[in-house]
């Protein structure tokens, strides 16, 4: 940029926009060339590419643009294309807003600008709804003219777009919310959605059928309701729409290519444009299960759906799944509103019914005991009968006549059927009245009780009877609740109404419970008063009593304080019904006050009562008490005094209480043999007194029955449960009750026996873990694996002695450090990842790790680790010798598998050997008869011949190495001086070798001789140099040596080696063999050399010849060091000499007749013919029977020539039978198996030779010239 011209320098500014400019052709634009550019316009392009901010020039009167780096985006798929080009061309499509705006500030030079400007462009392949904030300020030339507009924008489509989706999500948030059913939830969330018509052109809500599962429309907007698109019904997985609901049941789908479907007939109102996109998204139902529904919703054409947009719909359906789940919740609570209240229908419907069917014996139980208790004490001639029981009998039938009294009236308000009788009372006068029957309860029970009730200036229509009803309920429920204090009743006259008020200082009322305490059958749960007894019916009855006379009860308290209950009832008559109203005077009866007094007397503490001797039915006991202490607490009196009379005559003390608390006092102030309690009581209910006493380390053992009018299995199961001895129902006899006692008692004494043999046995078994204690300790220090504690980081807390016997450390040098510092390397990552899954509460078997020892070698140790209490428990064997041994192991195992895998490659190159000598037989042979006959007459045709023939001999000298490597091959197993071989072959080498390559032989003078094949060894050991020459390419080092090995274990080779060997060494200092070539060295065909510099067979043929020697080839080499290559031979015993061959001069044939027997056409006719050649009759067979048929017919045969692998009989078995017909005949045997001919060579005897193909013809000749002058020599 640095050689930009002068006038162009203005373009030196770097970004992708200036480099455009630069490599621009301008004269092809309407700006002209670069160097025509004005001042104005160079110093604006300058400022527009120096900036960072987006800018836009439009230049000259067809407003074409230059932009910079940050405008680039802006134009979409049009940049670069649009740089340099007229600006209706670029914007044709918006080029109607913004000309108008270009030509305002061209022809008056004043600047404007526009926020949140909506610009559909069309940037992208499809026309999109964008928006943006610009300025266009003039550009002046030199003249003062506007030559240009300088535009800087800011595009402002996302932040617009998030406003507007923000807004239409808290409308249908809103909306939704407001609903109470699941339909008027999707309807109202539509209808916003569409209002937004540009996120949603159109939109349809679909609900799941919890009957049939069926998807039912429920809400639309934006189309017709007729529209095919919007069926009322589907079923979820039909592929009759467009819409794919089964697609969209875990995840929004969206659906494509509906402007080609339905034709375009889809318009994406307020757009033109039809509309191709749909969304379907899934209403969320509860979790894992299937959505409530589905919403569809139309896609802007002018948007693409980007994670923004899908989620805008998402989030608007998760509104209406929610709006849905309160809807249905609303349902529910408005469902079981309905329940309760049905069910409280019938629970008065049956207690009516019941009601009546008690009435008529109730009457008939207290009318005969009225009688009986207004007679004298004794009549003479009857019974005697205690008149305390009867008087028992009489109070409890009367408030069960009370309480079925009660009930009917509630089921007579609740059929309409309650007759009211409403005449004008003075309602001051009789209110006291009725007030007054409690002044001696209150007396006895120390409370003020206050009775203001000053004349009223009317009277008041009211239902006699009813008003008795109203204020006995309110005055007892206060006298029940007011512990202490005062109670106060009052009437006044307020505002039009009769004011009944009665206060009291009692507990008082939680503000929770004040809108239920009129509910019928309603309780406060642990509610304190002077009993726990009652049905929850009195305040609900007043209520409606009360209600019934036209009036109101209102309730005021405070916790502690006290409650105050005003009744409010209109003077006059006009609100009560014409018909019942009357104007008589009703009589004032008192009965119903005795009643409600009777029963609040027995609410407060007993007084002495005499004691009625029991008859002898109810002596159930028989006296069977140790005089054991028994607590009673029931809070009914004369249940109290009932159970109280009968443990008493069953020989038991008694302490009897009225509530929970007294109960527990008096267990801790002395503990009883039993505690006999009532569930149901004020202060400290039953399972109070079970908690406090069951929490109480001196109480937690006393036995405790619990007593209750709950009756059925969940009762019983609760209360014992809860911790109770037993639980007895109610009603119980007199027998049941003694029976369980008792039965509680016993199962107390046999606890505490065994509590007693228990201590015994703990003491027992204390002493014994002592013991356990002592070994295991013992075992930890005596031990050898390794033992130890640390917390969930890994650090040591306590370790045995066996770490210092293994490790060398001390215990101080390990405890409260992990072990880190002593973990292998390699081992220290594993081992932290294995302890954090222990500290996750992962138990660890079997895992291995290295630990530095003092001595700074390394230990291998086997751990198992558990996880308990925040520490880890550890033991550590030590496996180094065991992973060693199974180390060399595995070692041998693969030495193995290599052996067997090179004896299978050898079975495979030997068979394959055999065939290649057969074929090279017959072509050498052809080749030399064919070289033989043409004598010199054709040169050229004896060069080509010859160049086959050495062709024939190569392939002849790599089926010989296939052969060596087999170990198929026939050795001539001589006692071999491995000194004067090696020193024979040493100029070889030497000339082998490269210049740069130093040969030391290192030669052991007392070197054994072994028993080898000598030319194998030769070729053995030549190959081993040109693969040492070949590694040494820079020079380098070969050395030779030889040396005895008495025990070759020393070696740690793989395979055991025993006896005494011979060591031929050869060692480089060359490149070395990679890791993994060293495994295939040794296998047939495999090189490392470049194509055409070796067969691959050298190491194989070594590695063959050392095996079938029975001896070893180990082979050592590192990478960029060398290599060492060691034959080991068996030891001979014995000393190796030297041989001589003795030459023999051989004369030719004297038509002598051979026999040819041989398989193969070609072998067979070039033994013929060169039989023929020698001067000899030659005979032919192709198999045994043909040449036995022959041997028939020739009386005179001198020499048979078989080949060894004859089809059927083979000709070894040929010869022994040719030899037992004619002992002295000569025997040429030829075979191309390697293994045949070790096996023939056993078998030869006098007369008999063996050649191994392929073979010369001048070898060939020599031995059955051999053969044939032998025979004449020694006939």
């Amino acid at each position: 940029m640095s050689n930009l011209p002068s006038p162009l320098a203005f373009l030196d500014v770097p970004g992708e926009m200036a480099a455009l400019m630069r490599q621009k052709d301008w004269s092809q634009t309407p700006f002209g060339p670069l160097e025509t550019w004005s001042t104005a316009l160079r110093s604006a392009v300058s400022i527009c590419l120096g900036s960072r901010f987006p800018i836009v020039l439009y230049w000259g009167e067809t407003r074409a643009l230059i932009y910079n780096d940050a405008w680039s985006p802006v134009p979409g798929r049009k940049h670069p294309w649009a740089l340099g080009r007229a600006g209706w061309e670029v914007w044709a499509e918006i080029w109607d807003i913004i000309g108008p705006m270009f030509d305002h500030v061209m022809a008056t030079g004043e600047a404007t600008w526009s926020e949140d400007q909506l610009l559909p462009l069309n940037r992208f392949g499809y026309v999109e709804e964008c928006y943006f904030y610009y300025s266009y300020s003039p550009v002046r030339g030199e003249t003062g003219a506007v030559e240009g507009i300088f535009t800087a924008v800011t595009e402002t489509t996302y932040r617009v777009l998030t406003e507007r989706r923000e807004r239409l999500l808290r409308n249908v948030s809103e909306a939704t919310s407001a609903t109470r059913a699941a339909v008027d939830a999707c309807r109202e969330g539509v209808r916003c959605l569409h209002e937004v018509s540009e996120e949603a052109p159109f939109c349809l809500a679909y609900l799941r059928d919890a009957a049939t599962g069926a998807l039912r429309r429920v809400a639309l907007a934006g189309l017709a309701a007729d529209d095919p698109l919007a069926p009322l019904e589907v079923t979820a997985d039909s592929d009759a729409l467009p819409w794919s609901f089964a697609a969209a049941r875990q995840a929004p789908a969206l659906i494509g290519g509906l402007a080609e479907r339905l034709g375009g007939r889809l318009i994406g109102t307020p757009w033109p444009e039809p509309l191709e996109e749909a969304l379907v998204v899934p209403i969320p139902g509860p979790p894992g299960e299937e959505p409530h529904g589905y919403l569809v919703a139309g896609i802007s054409p002018r948007r693409r759906v980007d994670a923004d947009y899908r989620n805008l719909f998402v989030r608007a359906a998760g509104h209406l799944g929610t709006a849905i789940a309160n809807a249905q919740r609303y349902e529910e609570e408005r469902r079981r509103a309905e329940q309760l209240a049905e069910l409280d229908r019938a629970k008065t419907a049956f207690f009516s019914n019941a009601s009546h069917e008690f009435r008529t014996p109730l009457t008939l139980m207290l009318g005969p005991l009225e009688d009986m208790l207004a007679r004298p004490d004794r009549t003479a001639g009857e019974p005697r009968v205690g008149r305390q029981e009867l008087e028992l009998i009489q109070r409890n039938g009367q408030r069960l006549l009370r309480l079925v009294n009660s009930l009917l009236d509630f089921s007579r308000m609740e059929a309409g059927r309650m007759r009211a009788s409403f005449a004008p009372l003075d309602l001051a006068l009789y209110t006291a009245e009725l007030a007054s029957s409690f002044r001696s309860a209150m007396a006895r029970a120390g409370l003020a009780f206050g009775i203001d009730c000053g004349p009223l200036d009317e009277p008041v229509w009211v239902d006699r009877d009813l008003w008795e009803k109203i204020v006995l309920n309110l005055v007892s429920n206060a006298f029940k609740y007011t512990l202490a204090g005062e109670v106060r009743v009052s009437l006044r006259r307020q505002d039009g109404y009769a004011v009944l008020a009665v206060a009291d200082s009692g507990v008082g009322i939680p503000q929770s419970e004040l809108g239920k305490v009129f509910d019928r059958f309603h309780r406060i749960e642990g509610q304190i008063g002077r009993t726990h007894e009652g049905t929850g019916i009195g305040l609900a009855l007043v209520k409606d009593l009360t209600e019934l006379h036209g009036g109101e009860v209102r309730v005021s308290s405070q916790i502690g304080v006290g409650t105050t209950f005003e009744v409010w009832l209109p003077f006059g008559h006009a609100h009560l019904p014409e018909a019942n109203r009357v104007s008589a005077t009703q009589v004032s009866t008192a009965t119903r006050a005795d009643t409600f007094v009777a029963e609040a007397l027995r609410w407060l503490p007993d007084e002495p009562l005499p004691s009625a001797p029991m008859t002898r039915d109810e002596q159930v006991g028989g006296g069977q008490g140790r005089g054991e202490r028994i607590v009673l607490a029931d809070d009914n009196a004369d249940m109290r005094g009932y159970v109280e009379r009968l443990l008493k005559e069953s020989g038991y003390q008694v302490e009897a209480v009225a509530d929970g608390r007294a109960a527990v006092e008096a267990v801790q102030r002395q503990l009883p043999a039993l505690v006999l309690s009532d569930v149901m009581m004020p202060v400290l209910d039953g399972f109070g007194v079970l908690r406090a006493l069951r929490s109480d380390e001196g109480t937690g053992q006393v036995p405790i029955i619990l007593l209750s009018a709950r009756a059925g299995e969940e009762a019983s199961i609760e209360g014992i449960a809860a911790g109770a001895d037993d639980y007895l129902v109610k009603p119980f006899s007199a027998r049941e009750l003694i029976a369980r006692v008792e039965g509680a008692m016993r199962l107390a004494r046999l606890r505490r026996e065994t509590a007693d043999a228990l201590r015994q046995a703990n003491e027992v078994l204390e002493i014994r873990v002592r013991e356990r204690t002592r070994e295991r300790d013992q075992l930890w220090a005596y031990s050898h694996d390794l033992i130890g504690i640390a917390d969930s980081r890994g650090i040591w807390v306590s370790i045995n002695p066996a770490w210092t016997r293994t490790l060398g450390w001390t215990v101080d040098e390990i405890i409260g450090k992990t072990s880190e510092w002593l973990e292998h390397p390699e081992d220290r990552q594993r081992t932290r990842q294995e302890i954090a899954q222990l500290a996750a509460g992962a138990a660890s078997f079997n895992f291995e790790n290295r630990f530095r020892t003092r001595s700074d070698s390394y230990r291998t140790l086997s751990w198992t680790a558990v996880p308990e209490g925040g520490l880890l428990y550890c033991v550590a064997r030590d496996v180094t010798v065991e992973r060693e041994r199974a180390l060399e192991l595995e070692q041998a195992r693969d030495a193995l598998r290599q052996s067997q895998k090179m004896e299978a490659i050898g079975q495979l190159t030997g068979g394959i050997a055999h065939d290649f000598n057969n074929l090279l037989t017959a072509i050498t042979g052809s080749l030399e008869l064919l070289q033989r006959h043409l004598n010199g007459e054709q040169p050229r045709a004896e060069r080509y011949i010859g160049i086959a023939i050495a062709s024939a001999q190569r392939a002849a000298a790599l089926t010989q190495r296939l052969l060596s490597f087999g170990r198929r091959q026939a050795l001539d197993l001589q006692p071999v001086d491995v000194n004067r071989l090696v020193t024979g072959m040493e100029t070889l080498i030497q000339r082998t070798l490269n210049e740069n390559i130093r040969l030391q032989l290192q030669l052991d003078a007392a070197t054994w001789s072994t028993c080898s094949d000598a030319n194998q060894l030769e070729n053995a050991l030549l190959n081993l140099c040109i693969n040492a020459r070949d590694a040494m390419i820079q020079g380098g080092q070969l050395v030779i040596t030889t040396r005895n090995l008495r025990d070759p274990r020393l070696l740690m080779l793989p395979e055991r080696l025993s006896g005494d060997y011979v060591e031929l060494a050869v060692e480089d200092t060359g490149s070395g063999i990679p890791a993994a070539v060293l495994e295939r060295v040794f296998e047939p065909f495999f090189t490392t050399k470049p194509q055409g510099k070796g067969t691959g067979l050298g190491l194989s043929m070594v590695y063959g010849f050392i095996k079938q020697s029975g001896g070893y080839i180990d082979l050592h080499s590192e990478e960029g060091r060398g290599t060492r290559v060691s034959l080991l031979f068996p030891r001979h015993q014995g000393v190796a000499s030297e041989a001589v061959p003795e030459e023999v001069a051989l004369q030719p044939g004297r038509g002598e007749r051979v026999l040819v027997v041989e398989d193969e056409p070609g072998v067979r006719l070039l033994i013929v013919e060169v039989l023929k050649d020698l001067g000899y009759t030659a005979l032919q067979a192709e198999d045994a029977p043909t040449a036995l048929a022959l041997l028939e017919r020739e009386p005179q045969l001198d020499l048979v020539v078989s080949d060894v692998g004859l089809p059927g009989l083979n000709g070894r078995e040929l010869v022994e039978e040719i030899r037992r017909q004619r002992p002295g005949i000569a025997v040429l045997l030829v075979t191309g198996y390697a293994e045949e001919a070790m096996d023939v060579q056993r078998f030869l005897g006098q007369g008999m030779q063996l050649l191994q193909k392929p073979f010369a013809i001048e070898v060939l000749s020599e031995r059955i010239q051999g053969l044939l002058q032998d025979r004449r020599e020694h006939p």
